[in-house]
């Protein structure tokens, strides 16, 4: 899904620190719309002058969430930083709430970010980009236990792997 919206420069300015200061709890959304807004505006704050493109992805496997955060410089270097926690809180909070028991949970997001006002989101039920963590046959024995769906729904790929697993301990 791509989507736009009015100009933000807002986030692309600094946020105060707040020093000596516990954090905030997290404001609980209630609609997957309300967690994309959320973690793309966070991923837009790490945006600074001269960097033009961010990648965030997130592989959840079970309960288990891995993440990373790519920004491209103008000049084209990369910067790998780490997602803000709230981020892979609201995530986990999104896998939740996307869970649909005929199709499973997704296993992998990508959300790529243009600047403040343009963005694409692509949530996978079924791959993982090649360039993302392995995920281990245990890994995906967890996340069936935790998001069942029907085994037409099981990837190939996943297939694979739980079987080969199985033949190599079996």
């Amino acid at each position: 899904m791509t989507l736009n919206r009015p100009e933000r420069i807002d986030l692309l300015l600094s946020r105060p620190q707040r020093l000596g200061r516990e954090p905030e709890p997290r404001e609980q959304l209630d609609s997957l719309a309300a967690i994309e807004r959320v973690v793309i505006d966070a991923t837009i704050a790490l945006l600074a002058p001269g960097q033009k493109f961010a990648l965030l992805w997130s592989l959840q496997v079970g309960e288990q969430t891995v993440a990373g955060v790519q920004i491209k410089e103008r000049n084209g270097t990369v910067t790998n930083l780490m997602p803000p926690t709230e981020v892979l809180e609201y995530l986990t909070d999104h896998k939740r709430m996307s869970y649909n028991p005929d199709a499973g949970a997704w296993l992998s997001a990508e959300i790529f970010i243009a600047g403040p006002t343009r963005y694409k989101t692509n949530y996978s039920t079924g791959s993982v980009a090649d360039w993302m963590p392995e995920v281990s046959a245990d890994d995906l024995r967890a996340e069936f236990a935790a998001f069942p769906r029907p085994d037409t729904e099981i990837p190939d790929w996943a297939r694979t792997q739980l079987d080969w697993a199985d033949r190599r301990t079996g």
